[in-house]
């Protein structure tokens, strides 16, 4: 069962449960069974509300999609068009959201929606998307089409745009429904197919290359009981597990071993296959050993075999094994494990992975960040990912307790600790209670995950007062034993040098912060010194800024951050900190440049000034920065990194003061990074 960049395989046990209620088999479900559905995620480009936040900011990372949809139901499928996407819940009715300007979201309207919203449709047991279009199987076997209508693929015997569900004439008895890019397919109880819409390669399979504006049998075809339908090419598999395709084959998506197409179904591989889905011109089959092959064209790295070049025939997709679930999207591919983890690869230019990045992989690459998923499928730039249910069991187990925290007190009247992070039965993300002096009431809490380290910081503290912390893990429900005592933590007392004119760590966000342009807060990361949020900014070739204010004019000024870049690219280098007058010229600069070397500026003359030392900062590490800049006619520049001093400068930095300080760069660049526990320091005017 197909959609045009990427199936909606009906996934849950729900699906047939419905159609059993009329004597229904459903064809091609999924490997992973379950109960109840849950809400899906989405990442990548949103520029037609394709993600279903509520927003249209595009996200390099899953999050929920937001609405009713989020709090009524609970999504036993998913289906992804080119700018659209659908759900099926587990009360049989379809929701919608994206492009609705051809009608492919099908609630009478032609708005886009940016959340979820109710199509009218009932007892529906599967939903599949088109390019602009959608189908959907109800459990009276009969077939319902809306969306763009141009090339017949509605299959209502006219060329005309529907922007509402409406029965497909002539189809009775079917058991699945899939979707190519202008084209639509049904499969009949007994095996056989329909198929009707754009026939320019052949792709509805009936030996013609004639438009068919209403259903037509597929020739020299029988047994299927699972339909993938890509841009111009259609495959399906066969009770016996073998794998037939047809349609374009100009980038070997057939896997016929050759690049002519076809206008009726051959044999591709003999099988065992478990499941297939197709990309916009490449394909996926996952065999019934748990590997996975791969064909068609790979230059976007879509075929994960760690190349660019095309495959015209079925090929292994290197390091996979144990999976039970594929996925596809326009140019992205995915796989996942009976756990629910979840490889990616393929194109990523707008973050539609989720790895955090909009770097192509061109070999499977495994997503930290998720688990427990049981479907993926993608469109134009866009991925939904779909969990598995949650356990409705009694929660009846705690967390382990965490490792022992370690702390540090480097700035005054602050402690920092970090520690191991506790485990858990179910939950993915604990709340860590800390405590100080063996009191029973907690000096605050920290959320984190369930692997890795976790950060908290506490402020307010005496200078040269000592103090030990334990922490506990709290799960929702259960609250879990206490670690073992930190190291006796003496904080650190006041300095006598220039006062602290600015502290952020963004626990409130960006208040305060003018001038935003790209820079959003990332609540999941936070320094090492610091625990999350952090400021980030994933930009390409678009501004990644934003200015605070300082309380008073300064003539001396240090500025120190914490960094964490992930990649960086362009010819121009990339400011990662200003320091700005009041008339908003910039004074002096840290910046990189594609080579991740660190370069500082004083920007009243232009002069570049080179580090005395050479500094290259490593991908994804955390560097504390320093510059020092002293106003004059003949000022001084200070470079730290780390606390050590990379280079230091005389330098003409006008006579203007500083008045506010910038992270980012308000100029067009390509970077992703992180900046957090910003402090400046200096003497006032």
């Amino acid at each position: 069962m197909g959609s045009s960049y990427g199936r909606g395989r009906a996934v849950l046990a729900t699906m047939a449960v419905i159609a059993a209620t009329v004597g229904i088999t459903m064809a091609g479900t999924s490997g992973i069974a379950a109960a109840a559905g849950s809400v899906p995620l989405s990442t990548g480009l949103n520029a037609d509300g394709q993600l279903g936040n509520g927003t249209t900011a595009q996200r390099t990372t899953p999050g929920p999609i937001t609405g009713p949809l989020a709090v009524a139901a609970n999504v036993v499928q998913i289906a992804s068009g080119r700018e659209h996407a659908y759900a099926l819940d587990d009360t049989g009715h379809v929701w919608a959201w994206g492009d609705n300007s051809k009608g492919a979201v099908g609630d009478g309207s032609s708005a886009d929606r940016s959340t979820p919203v109710q199509l009218s449709l009932t007892n529906v047991v599967q939903v599949e998307a088109g390019h602009y279009h959608g189908i959907a199987l109800r459990s009276d076997g009969t077939v319902w089409t809306w969306g763009y209508g141009a090339i017949g693929q509605l299959g209502l015997g006219t060329t005309n745009n529907r922007n509402a569900p409406v029965q497909v004439p002539g189809l009775s008895n079917i058991v699945a429904v899939a979707a190519g890019r202008d084209m639509s397919y049904a499969l009949n109880a007994d095996g056989t197919m329909w198929g009707w819409g754009n026939n320019t390669f052949g792709e509805v399979g009936d030996g013609t290359t004639t438009r068919r504006l209403s259903p037509v049998p597929v020739q020299n075809i029988t047994n299927v009981i699972e339909i993938a339908g890509g841009r111009n090419h259609v495959l399906v598999r066969r009770s016996d597990g073998s794998v037939w395709g047809w349609g374009a084959n100009d980038f070997g998506q057939l896997g016929d071993g050759g690049t002519v197409s076809k206008s009726v179904p051959e044999q591709i591989l003999a099988g065992p296959v478990a499941h297939i889905d197709t990309g916009a011109e490449h394909s996926l089959a996952l065999m019934a050993d748990g590997t996975v092959r791969s064909w068609g064209r790979g230059q976007r790295g879509q075929l994960g075999l760690g190349t660019t070049t095309m495959r015209t025939a079925p090929t292994v997709v290197p390091g996979l094994s144990g999976i039970v679930e594929i996925g596809d999207g326009r140019d992205q591919s995915f796989a996942l494990n009976a756990a629910g983890d979840v490889w990616v690869w393929g194109m990523n230019d707008t973050g539609q992975l989720g790895d955090g990045s909009t770097t192509n992989r061109l070999s499977p690459v495994k997503l930290a960040s998720l688990s427990g998923i049981i479907a993926a499928q993608g469109g134009r730039g866009m991925t939904i990912f779909l969990p598995k249910p949650a356990d409705t069991t009694p929660d009846t187990s705690p967390p382990s307790a965490p490792g022992t925290p370690s702390g540090t007190s480097t700035v005054a009247g602050r402690a920092d600790l970090t520690w191991p992070a506790a485990t858990d039965d179910r939950a993915t993300t604990l709340t860590y209670h800390v405590f100080m002096d063996g009191d029973g009431t907690p000096v605050g809490s920290v959320s984190g995950p369930t692997s890795g380290a976790i950060s908290f910081s506490q402020s307010g503290l005496a200078g040269d007062s000592v103090h030990t912390w334990t922490v506990s893990a709290f799960d929702g429900t259960n609250e879990g034993p206490l670690s073992a005592a930190s190291n006796p933590v003496t904080i650190a007392a006041a300095s006598s040098g220039p006062p602290v004119l600015v502290e952020n760590d963004f626990t409130n966000g960006l208040t305060g912060w003018t001038s935003v342009s790209g820079l959003t807060v990332d609540s999941t990361t936070g320094s090492p010194t610091n625990a999350p949020p952090s400021a980030r900014a994933a930009r390409t070739n678009q501004a990644g800024s934003g200015q605070l204010a300082l309380p008073s004019a300064t003539t001396e000024a240090c500025t120190a951050f914490d960094v964490r870049v992930a990649s960086v690219s362009g010819t121009n280098r990339t400011a990662l900190t200003k320091l700005r007058a009041a008339n908003g010229a910039s004074i002096a600069r840290v910046q990189i440049d594609s080579g991740r070397h660190v370069t500082v500026r004083a920007d009243v003359p232009g002069t570049m000034l080179s580090p005395q030392t050479a500094t290259t900062l490593s991908l994804n590490t955390w560097y504390r920065l320093r510059l020092c800049v002293s106003v004059a006619t003949a000022g001084s520049l200070r470079l730290e990194v780390n606390g050590a001093v990379v280079g230091s400068w005389n330098a003409n930095t006008g006579t203007s003061p500083f008045t506010r300080v910038q992270l980012g760069d308000n100029d067009p660049r390509t970077i992703t990074a992180n900046w957090d526990a910003l402090v400046v320091t200096g003497t006032t005017v």
